[in-house]
């Protein structure tokens, strides 16, 4: 028989009004407790950071796999699809929701947040200098220590300080290490990248987005071109594609109605596009992924 892909919420009633936990790698790879296996391929409805402090492994977001040892740092981030692999590593896993963060913080700060965990402008995965790795591991002890000692009423803006500053080190480590980021293109990219995750399915065509956000198609190909080295049209392809293997591995849904519902008149349309940009059938990926019970 086949079982769906799992989507985890974040468990509210474990700590009300502070919608974070951190938690030690080691407990979450040998948990027996959950409603899900944490090894198997589910889908989260929150961010994920995972700290690497000793050992190494392997874990897969988004069906590509990372591999990682001490001092890397992995985020994913919430919709996407993870899982993890058996692994003697040791570590931490922070998790919280975009409401605990995002509402509470200045544009500024928000704003970081949205570049660190996004996929498309820095990796997924980032490896700390030593010196690097001590400075996050402080600030995590405190972050660890806050939510463990104390259930008063600054337990959660002193959490959420501790980490904006967290957050404002790995961003800081990711510009340094892998791009540097121009802001008057990333508001602008993360803008047409939210449109098109939201209206992939109802169109494809690179002047539908323009239009909504009052740019013309040349302008919108210069952000992509320097964000990503990429036409609109190619990034809009890319993000239904991603949408698609979603549907095919977390629903039940057939492919005819996972085309229907993608946007295209036909089952043969979408056969073809998933083709052409994964070089595998829509079915044949789907049974890749698939978990037998």
């Amino acid at each position: 028989m086949h079982e769906r892909i799992h989507l985890v919420k974040f468990d509210r009633s474990k700590h009300p009004g502070v919608e974070f936990e951190i938690l030690p790698l080691e407990d979450i790879l040998h948990r027996k407790d959950l409603d899900h296996n944490q090894l198997n391929p589910h889908q989260i409805s929150f961010y994920l950071l995972i700290l690497i402090t000793s050992g190494n492994g392997r874990h897969t977001i988004d069906f590509k796999e990372y591999a990682y040892h001490e001092g890397t740092i992995l985020t994913i981030r919430k919709d996407q699809t993870h899982s993890f692999h058996p692994s003697s590593a040791i570590g931490h896993v922070l998790l919280f929701t975009e409401e605990f963060v995002l509402s509470f913080m200045e544009h500024a700060s928000a704003q970081k947040i949205k570049e660190v965990f996004n996929e498309l402008l820095f990796q997924q995965t980032t490896n700390l200098s030593p010196t690097e790795l001590k400075e996050i591991i402080i600030i995590i002890a405190q972050i660890t220590d806050e939510f463990n000692r104390y259930a008063d009423i600054h337990r959660s803006s002193i959490i959420r300080n501790l980490l904006q500053v967290l957050i404002s080190k790995i961003h800081r480590t990711r510009i340094t290490k892998e791009v540097k980021l121009d802001q008057k293109y990333t508001r602008k990219f993360i803008e047409f990248q939210t449109l098109i995750e939201q209206h992939c399915t109802r169109s494809r065509a690179v002047q539908f987005y323009a239009d909504r956000m009052n740019l013309t198609t040349r302008t919108l190909n210069t952000i992509t071109q320097q964000i990503l080295n990429k036409s609109p049209k190619t990034l809009i392809d890319e993000l239904l594609v991603l949408q698609i293997k979603r549907k095919l591995i977390n629903t039940d849904l057939s492919i005819k109605e996972i085309a229907y519902q993608s946007g295209f008149d036909e089952p043969t349309n979408l056969f073809k596009f998933f083709k052409r940009l994964t070089n595998k059938a829509p079915q044949s990926f789907r049974d890749t992924y698939t978990i037998q019970s």
